[in-house]
């Protein structure tokens, strides 16, 4: 499972998939779902083509866009790499991978680093096993499925720290709905979404010195 919330055969499933139905729980108006790529989710919610767009973490620009639902759990995301690397605010010259569009790009530092956009969460792992690039940056959840499944033992480094939650349409602002999807994320936050993975998923990587 390379997503962190998908919907399949009617349901939410993924690690976030219970914080998020519990969001759904409490909320009157009946929920519809749909994929779709997020440059794609955010002009139709930019539109009031949608009315909500998720799980996405809080940036400027896309408060610019949208209406930011209040913090529903906060995510690490984390530097990994096949080997120890020094502290990465240190180290120049370095080769980054992200998927395309990915918030985690903020974390990289500017100056004279490569990075490498790509197609999907899959591809990092096999970047770094070939020798490709030093590091791909990924939220925390999502090491073990990335890179676990292959036995795979990384080095980790906290890249940073966002909110994450639902965007809004400015457009449901006025009919209620907006201000009851407030009310649920406050009621439905959590705290420590690490305990959203078994211990067995949590056990496999290895943390960096920093």
């Amino acid at each position: 499972m390379l997503d962190l919330i998908s919907y399949q055969e009617g349901q939410l499933q993924g690690y976030l998939a219970p914080v998020y139905q519990c969001v759904f729980d409490k909320i009157e108006p009946e929920v519809k779902f749909v994929e779709l790529p997020l440059k794609r989710g955010f002009h139709h919610l930019g539109r009031g083509e949608l009315d909500a767009l998720l799980p996405l973490a809080r940036s400027d620009h896309r408060d610019a866009v949208a209406v930011f639902a209040g913090e529903l759990l906060t995510a690490d995301y984390v530097f990994v790499s096949l080997r120890p690397l020094p502290p990465i605010e240190l180290a120049e010259g370095l080769r980054y991978a992200i998927p395309r569009g990915f918030i985690g790009a903020q974390f990289i530092p500017n100056g004279n680093s490569v990075v490498t956009e790509v197609g999907s969460w899959s591809q990092l792992a096999s970047m770094l096993k070939y020798d490709r690039i030093d590091a791909a940056v990924i939220p925390k959840l999502m090491v073990y499925d990335v890179f676990g499944a292959e036995g795979v033992n990384v080095y980790q480094q906290l890249a940073g720290r966002l909110p994450v939650s639902l965007y809004l349409s400015e457009f449901i602002q006025s009919n209620g709905v907006a201000s009851e999807v407030l009310d649920a994320v406050e009621a439905c936050r959590i705290d420590n979404p690490v305990s959203l993975i078994t211990a067995e998923e949590t056990s496999g990587g290895q943390e960096g010195d920093n």
